[in-house]
């Protein structure tokens, strides 16, 4: 389902970096220059905030989230680990 893979998606990408989609049309090629630099996937969902759209660039490693911001702007979100049960006996 959607809402799994978005789980997932936030457990495996937890730094996640938050850019107008409009921006991201106007720099497209820089975006695809970074990750092939970075060595890193590309793991983006489109995001829709106060009427306007969003791409939502996910990173396993905060260092490369927080380097993508410095080069293109957004709003970073961490999103915080899943928290662990514990099953008592």
């Amino acid at each position: 389902s959607a809402r799994l893979d978005l789980t997932m998606l936030n457990q495996e990408y937890p730094h996640q970096v938050l850019l107008p989609a409009d921006d991201v049309r106007k720099m497209h090629d820089r975006v695809m220059a970074f990750h092939d630099e970075a060595a890193v996937p590309i793991r983006n969902r489109s995001a829709r905030k106060d009427d306007k759209w969003y791409l939502l660039y996910c990173f396993a490693d905060r260092q490369h989230a927080l380097e993508f911001r410095l080069m293109f702007g957004g709003e970073l979100l961490d999103r915080p680990p899943p928290r662990q049960t514990e099953i008592s006996e």
